[in-house]
């Protein structure tokens, strides 16, 4: 006790010249050492970071970890069908062809069996058929996902966006570039990581780009592959 408590005295004598007054690890140490006591260890490590020549107190086990992604599954889809379910008859029939990723966030809510909900992210990518005519398409989608953890049984739906190179397909026009996306799938395994399922697409700009517009819907085979 009696080299530490010397140690102290010493550095309340020159206080005036510690960076923090007040407030800090300064006070603290101040009030340890006016009651007698050793300086405290503790299981963080203080950095100290010099800002306009002040000094401030990180402690690392305040830091926030990042929101981290998990690759869910990937899956190969084909337009079987584009009967018209959401808004007015389309003129010109649609087929699409693409490649789609799911991606799960840390944000779910799960039984100990296994079921529940949970939130998903699932970007595509991919080509559009119709009257001749052919784009590229892109989207990205948040879903609510119900069903198993693992992503073997699911029932999802939500909506997103998407981004077309075109948008007149014959007597058909979409409007412009950029679509709303709805979507809703069910997907059930089919062979071991593989599963199999059926996904409706519907493409509109909801009035965006004018009354006259009209969009598409697409019914949608899925063969996917699970992580």
């Amino acid at each position: 006790m009696g080299p530490n408590k010397t140690l102290f005295d010493r550095n309340l004598a020159k206080k005036d010249s510690w960076p923090l007054n007040g407030d800090g690890v300064s006070s603290i140490m101040t009030d340890i050492a006016a009651v007698g006591y050793d300086t405290p260890t503790t299981s963080y490590t203080i950095k100290e970071v010099a800002t306009k020549g002040r000094s401030f107190d990180i402690r690392e086990h305040d830091k926030q970890d990042p929101i981290k992604l998990s690759s869910l599954s990937v899956s190969i889809r084909a337009t079987f069908s584009s009967i018209d379910v959401v808004g007015g008859v389309a003129p010109e029939e649609f087929r699409e062809y693409d490649v789609a990723a799911n991606f799960r966030p840390p944000w779910g809510w799960y039984s100990q069996s296994g079921w529940g909900a949970g939130i998903r992210l699932m970007a595509s990518a991919g080509a559009l058929y119709g009257a001749g005519e052919t784009a590229l398409v892109v989207s990205f989608i948040p879903l609510l996902a119900l069903g198993s953890q693992d992503g073997r049984f699911t029932l999802d739906m939500g909506a997103g966006g998407a981004l077309l190179s075109r948008h007149h397909f014959g007597t058909q026009d979409l409007g412009g570039y950029l679509q709303f996306a709805l979507t809703a799938g069910l997907s059930v395994p089919l062979f071991k990581r593989f599963g199999v399922g059926y996904r409706f697409q519907h493409y509109s700009d909801a009035g965006m780009y004018g009354p006259s517009s009209t969009g598409a819907d697409l019914h949608m085979l899925e063969l996917t592959y699970r992580f």
